[in-house]
């Protein structure tokens, strides 16, 4: 009953009507060191989704989430607004809240432990493995009714396989049907997620942002170009589950790389690639990769035109400014 109150209470005083809003407000989560934010989504700079919870991240009730949620919606209808600057706060009719399997996307980033060093990276400790569990809470909102069942889980991180969570965690979504994508450096292989390619119950992004090695040890430092192309052929068996991504900026953007990277996909049996750019340099003006350039757009274009080519199908990310992102579905 108390649940019902709490979200008839909520509706009352939002839905039906048109404010400053977001289906990722009600649909998504992402855990963190330290806190939970409302989003992995935010394509404002500094990049910062609106916090959910601070510190107190060990327990996990439906009055505090409600509450939380209520706060984060006020707080978007004024000039100070939590989720000010992104892209994604539209103006528009507000959906009701309903009182079970709210939760559509939750990102798992309590850990930084990784074994790769992108230069793009905001992450400066790269050898933090959880400060708490999250298996507890994930299990909570079960017990909740939280989580929808086309729910998805979004591993990023750090590098998710050398995470000491990961077995149980991703045994737990397995057992519940939950489908997992996994953001991977690609530098340890996974028999894990192997066997979930297999069953379709996991998908793998994998970024080498490059098609040759040296343009790889430039963005990644670290040098397993090889070894990272080595797994990705293994991950290979299973296509349809598998996402290889290449993200623009000024140390990925020339010619050369783009075409070695297709080869490289050509060579390992890619059906599917993401083609991205850097989220500082599409939303920051100030980045210290620069921003968005001609040269760059060409040849994003170029990628996507090479794909088609050989019967790779692409996606083209969001965070591309739409102008661009357009200039590329159309070029």
């Amino acid at each position: 009953m108390f649940k019902e109150f709490l979200i008839n209470d909520f509706n009352n005083k939002f839905a039906g009507k048109k404010l400053l809003f977001c289906h990722r407000i009600y649909e998504d989560i992402a855990f963190m060191p330290d806190s939970v934010l409302k989003c992995c989504h935010c394509t404002r700079m500094p990049y910062f989704p609106p916090e959910l919870f601070q510190n107190n991240i060990k327990t996990f009730s439906f009055y505090s989430f409600i509450k939380n949620l209520e706060r984060i919606m006020q707080s978007n209808q004024t000039e100070n607004a939590v989720c000010n600057g992104c892209k994604f706060l539209k103006e528009q009719i507000v959906p009701e809240l309903q009182s079970k399997e709210i939760i559509k996307f939750i990102t798992i980033n309590h850990f930084t432990k990784c074994n790769s060093n992108c230069v793009y990276c905001a992450i400066k400790n790269k050898t933090q493995d959880p400060k708490y569990m999250l298996l507890p809470i994930i299990k909570s909102l079960f017990n909740e009714e939280m989580i929808n069942k086309e729910c998805v889980i979004n591993w990023g991180g750090g590098e998710p396989v050398i995470c000491t969570e990961f077995e149980q965690l991703t045994e737990f979504f397995r057992e519940k049907n939950i489908h997992q994508a996994i953001n991977s450096s690609g530098v340890e292989f996974s028999q894990t997620i192997l066997d979930g390619l297999k069953d379709c119950s996991m998908s793998i992004q994998i970024s080498p942002d490059s098609g040759t090695y040296e343009t790889y040890q430039k963005i990644k430092r670290q040098n397993n170009f090889d070894k990272v192309w080595e797994n990705i052929k293994k991950y290979a068996q299973y296509p349809e589950m598998l996402f290889i991504k290449y993200i623009f900026f000024s140390l990925s953007a020339n010619e050369t790389d783009v075409r070695e990277f297709i080869n490289k996909c050509i060579d390992s049996n890619i059906k599917h690639i993401v083609i991205d750019c850097e989220s500082n340099t599409a939303n920051n003006p100030e980045s210290v990769f620069g921003s968005i350039t001609e040269e760059t757009v060409n040849l994003a274009v170029l990628m996507k035109k090479l794909a088609i080519e050989n019967n790779i199908s692409y996606e083209i990310s969001y965070q591309w400014p739409e102008e661009f992102k357009k200039r590329i579905e159309n070029g």
